[in-house]
């Protein structure tokens, strides 16, 4: 996806229609708006039948993950379908999923998971059933939601071509997909949102190329993850300046996320860091929210992976990657590192430090970014 995805999406034009107030949903934790230019849909999410595929949903949402995708595959009297970055219906996050079938019938409103031939190959792709008598689809694909309001708006959306697979020359956009509870949640990127229980958690579901740029743009619901992208930028442009030599820490910064996302609200994390933020020039911050990376010692992450502050560790190992990533992206521009891979990264990294313990942990990241082989 990264190599497919340009910063050209920034000149994308999203409608801004107003959309009638709903009632307070009973559950908007779990109560979804999605903003076509049609109008609003609103969709119940379903945890008691999938949980896990319903907190993935959450996490993409709420990076911004889906604003602008297009309903590239809609099939009259069957359904419409996105979640594609690519708009293609070949891409996604890059993370598979493990089916949570259930009886739920595939009926006119549900909402489930696209995949490809293995059941446990579901992405981010999600389609929306349009009529009833789907019998073929049920106990087949993982159903999360249901529309609760709005489905006529679902009904305009633009038609796909039938001999085509319902593959859609000029397709409709998601204009914003939203939590209910993130709504009237005032929005502030404030670096102690990462103290909270849930950062940690996040940390290590957070990928840079799921977080869209506009989700750090005042949005709200997005503090956490927002704090954690300029975690990952961070280690990112350390990375990058460490592979030519070139790192020095200092007061300043080599460069702003938030002014870039501005500039750039459209593109994925990972694609502005390659081609934007990184071919800025000086002295990195020497600290950040989540560590001070110039005076870190592989003893300070031993003990906190230990269990000394484990929260810290996991916001660590997020920089971590950010770092490898943007290590290997100097000689390799374009290339991404699979979100699988992490762990075992992080692993090669921790029994390297157990063995230095008073080495730097920037210079012990070097050597293993240096030594990290990628295809």
């Amino acid at each position: 996806m990264f190599a497919r995805t340009f910063l050209a999406l920034a000149c994308l034009l999203m409608a801004n229609s107003a959309y009638p107030s709903e009632p307070a949903p009973s559950d908007p934790q779990n109560t979804l708006y999605l903003d076509l230019e049609y109008g609003r849909v609103v969709i119940r999410m379903r945890p008691d039948w999938a949980p896990k595929h319903v907190e993935r949903i959450k996490h993409l949402v709420r990076g911004g993950f889906y604003d602008g995708i297009v309903f590239h595959r809609v099939i009259d009297g069957f359904m419409a379908q996105a979640g594609d970055p690519s708009g293609t219906g070949a891409g996604g996050s890059g993370r598979k999923l493990k089916a949570e079938f259930t009886r739920t019938p595939q009926v006119r409103g549900i909402v489930s998971m696209a995949r490809s031939g293995g059941k446990d190959t579901a992405d981010s792709q999600w389609f929306i059933v349009l009529k009833d008598s789907r019998k073929d689809l049920d106990g087949n694909y993982t159903a999360w939601g249901e529309v609760i309001d709005g489905m006529e708006f679902v009904d305009k959306i633009k038609k796909g071509d039938a001999n085509r697979n319902g593959a859609v020359k000029t397709p409709d956009r998601i204009v914003h997909l939203q939590l209910a509870a993130d709504v009237e949640q005032p929005h502030a990127a404030d670096p102690t949102v990462l103290k909270s229980p849930a950062a940690a958690v996040e940390a290590k579901e957070f990928s840079a190329i799921e977080f869209r740029c506009l989700a750090a743009d005042n949005r709200p619901g997005a503090a956490v993850q927002t704090a954690l992208a300029e975690i990952w930028t961070h280690g990112y442009l350390a990375g990058t300046a460490k592979a030519q030599n070139a790192l020095t820490f200092g007061e300043g910064s080599a460069g702003s996320l938030l002014a870039a996302c501005k500039t750039y609200p459209q593109a994925y994390l990972l694609v502005l860091a390659n081609q934007e933020l990184s071919k800025t020039t000086g002295p990195i911050a020497g600290t950040n929210a989540a560590f001070a990376p110039a005076g870190y010692t592989c003893k300070d992450y031993v003990a906190a992976r230990n269990g000394a502050d484990k929260s810290q560790a996991d916001l660590v190992d997020l920089w971590s990657f950010g770092f490898i990533q943007g290590f290997k992206n100097v000689g390799q521009p374009n290339m991404e590192i699979p979100f699988e891979v992490r762990p075992q990264l992080l692993t090669v990294a921790a029994n390297a430090c157990a063995k230095t313990p008073d080495l730097s942990f920037v210079d012990l990241m070097g050597q293993v970014a240096a030594k990290v082989k990628l295809k």
